[in-house]
């Protein structure tokens, strides 16, 4: 009596045992490389945050600049105009400084003129944004 044999297809074949651990070595390296890019892209957005934080609190002051301007008139605006705002993500209150700028180009004759800068900064000026610069008119 005969034994009867699998039948094999015509061509088939299997990937060999040194083909897989050939696979799984180069699908190991590719993940191992995606796992490290992960942890740059998680510090990337952490300093994106930063940015648009200290921004907004500079855009803010800024604002607040304008309406004590607008509703309390022209020498209301000084250094400490902005000190109930900061403490949001890390930053402290901004700083304002406040110069006088009667010399400058964009003063008119006649005209008083304050040149006021606001910054920001967080972990003792470790993230410190660009100024953001007012020029107010008393006519």
């Amino acid at each position: 009596m005969k034994h009867a044999r699998p039948h094999r297809f015509a061509g088939a074949r299997g990937f060999t045992l040194v083909e897989s651990i050939i696979v799984l070595v180069v699908l190991s390296i590719a993940a191992a490389g995606i796992i490290s890019l992960q942890g740059n892209i998680f510090y990337g957005q952490s300093g994106n945050k930063d940015l648009e934080v200290g921004a907004q609190l500079m855009q803010e002051c800024a604002e607040q600049i304008l309406a004590t301007r607008q509703q309390s008139g022209y020498s209301a605006v000084n250094t400490n105009t902005c000190n109930t705002l900061g403490n949001v993500g890390g930053f402290g209150a901004p700083c304002v400084n406040v110069t006088s700028d009667n010399a400058g180009a964009a003063c008119p004759s006649g005209g008083t003129c304050n040149k006021v800068e606001i910054s920001v900064s967080k972990n003792n000026c470790i993230t410190k944004l660009t100024p953001v610069t007012l020029e107010l008119v008393s006519y």
